[in-house]
């Protein structure tokens, strides 16, 4: 058998997708990653990784069992056991309104729900459609909802909090035609699902135009914010996110300042999506610049979804993400708390991204290399 580093593969995996024997059954449409699955590499190293989309096929990674356990092989060396998460046991439950639960909201990890609050998006209706999401995908296959109420929401978290043992919530939008009504709306369902079953709460969403509603957001339960840019290269903001490109760099900056006033280091973060084209100086100064203000910088190679302007995209390579995670770790470890102060959502979870793992590594080694002092004993 080979050896790899479980948080190599990881990064291996989500360049090139893992091939499995069927498919059958994953999420192909949906707001961010999406088409994957999620392994534990084991001895620690949790990973949502990509199995459909064209590239996979070519992948040198296949998942096959040995004596009944799961292993990742390459090239026919079984290089890495792992545990899969399966499947959640509130799927198959049903809301009052006769609803089952797996249309309302999923596990992105084993301690994570996550769920597409709108699933409608009016960036689809003219050319502001980010080119990469595939958000509205799953209304035509009919596998959600448009609108998760919050009695349906309350009825399946509590399900999943008590069968399933999950631990956060994330909340994803589409953008609404009215922000205002939406937003309002958005704080209702937190409320009620925070005095309900009473877990942190991410929410995502575009910058408020008007700022008032981070504070409101927070009174309302919500305990960590996701405000998304997915780029720092300008060419790539206006080419593949049009919508959020006329929002403005400087709208998103004043927000995440704000947010941070109410929510606190760390609790607010932005997608910043590697492989759609951008300079890789954008990445790295846009990360600094996120952590001075106290942004998290969630670095996630760029997945295509079928059915999308981008399908035909391939990930990154696995070269360039490690280079890219080695250095945004690098600027986090000048800060007290990043992923780990982090009260919900997709940093907490980190299945998308190895940046946590990079993370982990580097302080470990920085540990293991500083002198150690012995005081001595008073006599």
């Amino acid at each position: 058998m080979g050896k790899i580093d479980p948080r190599d593969l990881k990064v291996e995996l989500q360049s090139y997708g893992l091939r499995l024997p069927n498919t059958q059954g994953i999420r192909r449409g949906g707001a961010g990653p999406t088409g994957g699955i999620h392994l534990k590499l084991l001895p620690d190293c949790e990973a949502d990784v990509p199995v459909v989309g064209n590239f996979v096929k070519s992948s040198p990674y296949y998942l096959d069992h040995i004596s009944g356990e799961y292993w990742v092989f390459k090239d026919d060396v079984a290089i890495n056991k792992v545990e899969l998460m399966g499947t959640a046991n509130f799927y198959n439950h049903t809301t009052s309104k006769g609803v089952l639960m797996r249309k309302i909201g999923l596990l992105h990890c084993p301690t994570t729900f996550a769920t597409t609050l709108l699933q409608t998006c009016v960036f689809w209706e003219d050319d502001r459609m980010c080119k990469f999401c595939g958000i509205e995908l799953t209304l035509k296959d009919r596998s959600t909802v448009v609108f998760k109420d919050a009695r349906s929401l309350v009825e399946t978290i509590s399900c999943a909090k008590e069968i399933d043992g999950i631990t956060n919530i994330v909340f994803t939008t589409g953008v609404a035609r009215d922000e205002e009504k939406a937003l309002r709306k958005y704080a209702e369902i937190c409320r009620e699902v925070k005095g309900k079953v009473g877990l942190p709460i991410q929410l995502q969403i575009i910058p408020p135009e008007d700022l008032g509603w981070l504070r409101r957001l927070k009174e309302a339960g919500v305990d960590a914010l996701g405000v998304h840019i997915e780029t720092f290269d300008p060419e790539v903001f206006e080419k593949v996110t049009p919508g959020k490109a006329r929002i403005g760099f400087d709208k998103y900056i004043e927000t995440w300042k704000k947010a941070i006033e109410i929510f606190g280091r760390w609790q607010i973060s932005t997608y910043i999506l590697i492989g759609l084209g951008e300079k890789i100086h954008t990445v790295t100064d846009g990360a600094s610049l996120c952590a001075d203000i106290g942004v998290y910088p969630f670095i996630v190679p760029f997945r295509p979804i079928l059915g999308t302007p981008m399908e035909h995209v391939t990930p990154p390579k696995p070269e360039l993400m490690k280079f890219i995670y080695s250095e945004v770790a690098k600027v986090l470890a000048r800060y007290e708390g990043t992923a780990k102060s982090s009260k919900a959502g997709c940093v907490s979870c980190g299945g998308c991204s190895a940046l946590t793992d990079f993370e982990r590594a580097l302080v470990a080694r920085e540990d293991l290399t500083k002198p150690i002092s012995i005081k001595k004993q008073n006599q």
